[in-house]
């Protein structure tokens, strides 16, 4: 709930942050589509889309670092919720169509995070996922990834989603 807040008002703080006059924030490569190649299939494109967001995005951005240091993929969803808040500024209004699909992604990678942060806990501090069990750090990590196995499916739901969600927009738009 607290990583779902921060995302979502990062966001809003990025829309507040763009309004500050920067020359750096108008050069953007807004034009940029790296999936223009596949519009004139709406289920490949789904398929892309979803697979990007969930291998790239989801797993090696979000929840990798986690193994790394557990509060890693708070940094990262933090920093992707304010460049998103950005990026919205600065676009038409016609745009806000693809705020389910902001939605959506965000709490893809928001859960993406949390199984970040249980595997990254589940090595570095033990006793803070699971207080109540007397289990080595070894056991911990396996149970933790059994734990992320379960979040994962339902990101996995709502990354897809997203994808079918992004690209009726797209169509649309």
């Amino acid at each position: 709930m607290v990583v779902n807040f921060l995302y979502f008002w990062l966001i809003f703080a990025g829309v507040f942050v763009a309004q500050i006059p920067s020359p750096a924030l108008y050069e953007l490569p807004l034009a940029l589509d790296p999936f223009a190649g596949f519009m004139e299939n709406p289920a490949l494109l789904v398929i892309v889309i979803f697979l990007f967001n969930l291998v790239v995005s989801g797993f090696f951005v979000t929840t990798l670092p986690g193994l790394l240091f557990f509060a890693l993929p708070f940094v990262v969803v933090s920093w992707r919720a304010l460049v998103w808040g950005i990026l919205l500024a600065q676009l038409p209004t016609r745009f806000l169509l693809a705020m389910p699909t902001l939605i959506l992604e965000g709490e893809g990678y928001v859960l993406g995070a949390l199984a970040g942060v249980v595997l990254g806990l589940a090595w570095l501090k033990p006793r803070l996922v699971y207080p109540d069990e007397t289990l080595s750090r070894s056991e911990t990590v396996r149970l933790a990834f059994k734990e992320c196995g379960r979040i994962y499916v339902l990101a996995v739901l709502v990354l897809f989603a997203a994808a079918v969600v992004e690209t009726v927009t797209l169509v649309v738009l």
